[in-house]
């Protein structure tokens, strides 16, 4: 099970300018306000995963070991340093427009009796290393449990067996949280009216329900309008990419993925690209519901 509610973003109004949104973001390294205690470190489970689910908007990204690459050459190691530096230093360091400061402020993970229970609780925002501003923030708290209310004791058990897998426990909290996320970070690829156009998607929509937990063999079906001509695809989160999607009339893609008994992820946004022939991607997630796996049917 999942708690503690959508995540509340607090967007600044020039990050509505499109004139004045960032092109290029870099996501500094996340720093841990309090010790872990599992051999484990949240924070940069969480950066990594943050950084799988950024990439799909329509920011240049820069990656995160090009990011680590260029603050150690600049002979920044300490995580919590980076963040204090000042906005003049970090873009003659990077070279970009704005970066994702991530602070977690807690992680914990715990399995006890009939309840277990993994949360990440994080400051998150945005600076534009252009003007100063703070373009967008958001500061919650995430968790993954189970407890009484899991439908049949077996469930419970496989619960707390996921749980105890400390490093997957924590990434599947952070997944659940970033994805969250990007349903309320602005989007500035549909404001983008540079010479340099990506290939533009209308719209995008699948057969997922709320709450509806995919089985093997179970379909997930994708339509996809935007330019014609394109070469068309869709991703399941960031572990199930470049499914193909067949144009069946102009500017309308269409295609699907049969679910496999070894498919292992908990939940997971549907992703369409699309491609030109000169290798530029247009991309665009579905909103309105997630890719929901059925642990206890998969191995």
């Amino acid at each position: 099970m999942v708690g503690c509610g959508a995540v509340d973003l607090t967007i600044r109004q020039s990050s509505t300018n499109s004139s004045m949104q960032p092109r290029s973001v870099a996501i500094l390294p996340f720093t841990l306000e309090e010790p872990a205690h599992e051999d484990v470190s949240p924070h940069d489970l969480f950066r990594t995963c943050f950084y799988n689910y950024f990439s799909f908007l329509g920011y240049i990204d820069l990656p995160l070991e090009t990011i680590d690459l260029k603050l150690s050459q600049a002979g920044l190691t300490d995580n919590k340093k980076i963040l204090e530096l000042n906005r003049e230093k970090l873009r003659e360091i990077l070279g970009v427009d704005a970066v994702i400061r991530g602070r977690v402020l807690s992680a914990n993970n715990f399995t006890g009796g009939i309840h277990a229970e993994t949360s990440i609780k994080a400051k998150i925002e945005m600076l534009d290393l252009r003007t100063g501003d703070i373009l967008w923030e958001t500061e919650h708290k995430e968790s993954t449990y189970s407890g009484i209310l899991s439908p049949t004791i077996v469930e419970i058990i496989q619960d707390q067996m996921d749980n105890v897998k400390v490093h997957q426990a924590y990434f599947k909290t952070a997944e659940i949280f970033s994805i969250s996320m990007m349903k309320e970070i602005p989007d500035p690829a549909d404001n983008w009216t540079e010479e340099i156009r990506l290939p533009k998607i209308t719209s995008i929509e699948t057969n997922l329900k709320p709450n509806l937990k995919l089985k093997p063999n179970d379909r997930i079906y994708v339509n996809l309008k935007g330019d014609p001509g394109l070469t068309g695809s869709f991703g399941i989160g960031s572990w199930k990419s470049n499914i193909p999607l067949k144009e069946i009339v102009p500017g309308l893609y269409t295609g699907s993925y049969t679910i496999k008994s070894s498919d292992d992820v908990s939940s997971s946004l549907i992703v369409g690209a699309l491609k030109n022939k000169n290798g530029l991607t247009g991309k665009k997630f579905y909103k309105n519901g997630m890719a929901q796996f059925d642990p206890s049917s998969t191995n």
